[in-house]
């Protein structure tokens, strides 16, 4: 596995001290959170630096991009039911995402998180679900020879790893992976060594945070069986990437990065590779 944590942890800093953190506190990368060309708010966002620039901050500090990490999702509306395909703006988050595509390629980053995410009014999942999918097939076709992969992470309607299964097993690319998140699958009832399971191969990022009821805690205080989680990726020698998160971003009052992060780094890196040796996890 490699091991990173995302800049939602760290609203406040500039990319250069991410950088340098990330660099002290033995990760192998950073999830870069995004909003696009538009961002104005988001100090560590990519999209406000050179990106040439920050290749070489990344190359100097050692410190790898593991995903850009987008807000889009796919699941517009199409109004009227028909002619909105023609005369609509139907494929608007698919040219995001392409631009986003564009920008991973640039800073070298391998993946682009995206979601599916709502049902709207009455629609059915079947409807819902059709129209997820189709827009993915057209983000992946954006994607071919760049070196980029699309990673979904579970939300909205489609909070379980079944939901991100079936949503991959019918876009059928292979530029299409899943980005877990084991806190919203057991938030709905799913076991998430389960879900580690089904996804399988499937899986290119996991993203581990923990909560007591609805506050954010220090990852393994919580009860969102965390070593659980990450003890089953070490045996079955998960080697993608593992993100660590910790919302300050969404939260106030959360504390600082440098008091949280380095302690969930170690302990997840101990889990896993404990449980990689074959040893004995409490």
């Amino acid at each position: 596995m490699k091991l990173a944590f995302s800049t939602v942890a760290t609203p406040e800093w500039t990319l250069d001290r991410v950088l340098d953190f990330a660099s002290r506190v033995d990760v192998d990368g950073v999830e870069f959170r995004t909003f696009g060309d538009d961002s104005a708010h988001f100090t560590p966002d990519p999209c406000l630096s050179s990106f040439p620039k920050i290749r070489d901050m990344c190359a100097a500090a050692g410190i790898e991009p593991a995903c850009l990490a987008t807000s889009i999702s796919f699941d517009e509306p199409v109004s009227p039911p028909v002619v909105g395909r023609l005369l609509g703006d139907f494929n608007k988050s698919v040219m995001a995402t392409r631009r986003m595509i564009e920008v991973a390629t640039q800073i070298e980053c391998p993946l682009v998180r995206v979601f599916g995410f709502e049902l709207h009014g009455r629609e059915s999942r079947r409807s819902g679900m059709r129209r997820v999918v189709e827009r993915l097939q057209l983000a992946c076709a954006c994607a071919r020879n760049t070196g980029v992969r699309l990673v979904i992470e579970n939300g909205g309607s489609f909070p379980t790893a079944e939901d991100l299964a079936e949503i991959i097993d019918r876009t059928a690319s292979p530029l299409l992976a899943a980005a877990y998140s084991p806190a919203v699958g057991q938030a709905v009832g799913e076991d998430p060594v389960a879900a580690i399971n089904l996804l399988g191969q499937r899986l290119a990022s996991v993203k581990i945070k923990d909560f007591r009821g609805t506050t954010p805690v220090q990852v393994g205080e919580g009860e969102m069986r965390c070593e659980a989680t990450v003890s089953r990726l070490g045996r079955i020698g998960y080697n993608g990437w593992i993100v660590i998160e910790w919302d300050r971003m969404w939260l106030d009052g959360l504390a600082e990065a440098e008091h949280v992060i380095p302690q969930a780094v170690r302990a997840v890196a101990g889990w896993y590779h404990a449980a990689a040796a074959g040893k004995a996890v409490a």
